[in-house]
């Protein structure tokens, strides 16, 4: 009987011991699956910087990721604008297009100023308790457990804020936690990365003072419009812009005043075109449009659009200018009716500028009628429209 009971216990300390041994190869396999879980991810949102470097793509991919790895009801990441002053919500799942719709945040309340100060993780067990210290919140969530961590690129310049939520109270496990703030980090770093080489890359395109494109980006976009103008037999208009008498204003007012005039006359230019045209500062007062799918015809009233709005703004100093008035010039030429080469194009369009402003400035020139490849005028013309 003794013998019995002693192979019994044997029996029940091994069982014992494989329960223990059990436990613990689980929960090695548990923290081997979270380690995969995390390689994965931050594989993932890394292979989006490295891949395309687009802002938009690399916002899917954490969206994506956060799917996969931390299912939730709603999720949000909302980023800061350089001054630091509002919240947008840039990537959502889990609640409606309409209430997500341009939702813009005050950093300086509830929930996000606790977040934003502390710089640290917030995990809410349950909403339901603790429903005026969240406010406001994307989604609009009642109950359940919220989840909210900071987004610090290299850990300190802060960015925006991811937030989780769950229908359950208590439902973010550690392991989970510990999962997002590696998320958060790897995504912070590489917005942050994206951010960086957009800004520089704007500044490589886009002109210093009247924030419209430069000359180095409109020469590489014409060759490319142009190209594609001749493989798909597509109309194409250039419009070349001179600001009149702009040296008189400079010498009379100082170029402080002439810089004004600049930004002005490019920011009605740009509200007057489509968001299809390419704008760009040429060299000094001069400016040029390209106008794709846009033949002769459309593209001369295009031209004499731009006249009358830049004649009917009040520009400061303008009544001092000869012709009383801050005023443009403006020579049009189209593909394939004036050339069918992109230099001959060009040309002929300043061509038709230089014919504007011997003609008395402030109106349209249109370059004359040239065979299909520009090399000889079939019937010299000189179309203006003089201003009225």
């Amino acid at each position: 009987m003794s013998h019995t009971k002693s192979m019994s216990r044997t029996r029940a300390t091994g069982l014992a011991g494989l329960g223990k041994k059990y436990l613990e190869i689980a929960e090695r396999g548990n923290k081997t699956g979270m380690r995969f879980l995390e390689l994965y991810s931050l594989f993932k949102i890394s292979s989006t910087f490295s891949d395309k470097l687009d802002m938009a793509a690399t916002l899917k991919a954490i969206k994506k990721i956060i799917r996969e790895v931390m299912p939730c009801n709603q999720f949000s990441l909302l980023l800061l604008d350089e001054a630091g002053s509002t919240l947008t919500l840039c990537s959502h799942f889990g609640f409606s297009e309409r209430l997500a719709a341009n939702e813009k945040y005050s950093p300086q309340t509830g929930i996000f100023y606790k977040i934003l100060k502390t710089r640290r993780l917030i995990y809410t067990k349950n909403i339901a308790a603790a429903r005026k210290d969240l406010n406001p919140m994307p989604g609009r969530p009642i109950a359940g457990a919220f989840l909210s961590t900071p987004l610090l690129a290299d850990g300190v310049k802060l960015i925006g804020v991811i937030n989780l939520h769950r229908k359950a109270p208590n439902s973010f496990g550690r392991d989970e936690i510990a999962l997002l703030r590696k998320i958060a980090a790897q995504s912070a770093l590489v917005i942050d990365r994206i951010t960086l080489y957009q800004h520089h890359r704007e500044l490589s395109m886009t002109d210093e003072l009247t924030g419209i494109f430069n000359r180095r980006y409109f020469n590489q976009r014409y060759d490319r419009e142009v190209q594609r103008a001749q493989r798909y037999e597509r109309p194409l208009s250039v419009i070349m812009i001179d600001i009149d008498h702009f040296k008189t204003f400079n010498d009379k007012h100082g170029h402080l005043m002439g810089d004004r005039v600049l930004q002005g006359v490019a920011t009605l230019l740009e509200r007057s075109i489509r968001k299809s045209d390419i704008l760009a500062r040429f060299g000094g007062e001069e400016f040029v449009i390209l106008l794709p799918e846009i033949d002769k015809e459309r593209g001369r009233k295009v031209a004499e659009k731009l006249r009358r709005a830049i004649e009917r703004a009040d520009f400061p100093k303008g009544t001092t200018q000869p012709l009383g008035r801050i005023t443009i010039s403006l020579g049009l030429a189209s593909f394939p009716e004036d050339s069918s080469r992109s230099p001959d194009l060009l040309e002929r369009a300043d061509r038709a500028l230089y014919t504007a402003k011997t003609l008395g400035r402030n109106q349209v020139a249109v370059a004359p009628h040239a065979n299909g490849d520009g090399s000889k005028t079939r019937r010299p013309q000189a179309l203006a429209t003089a201003g009225k």
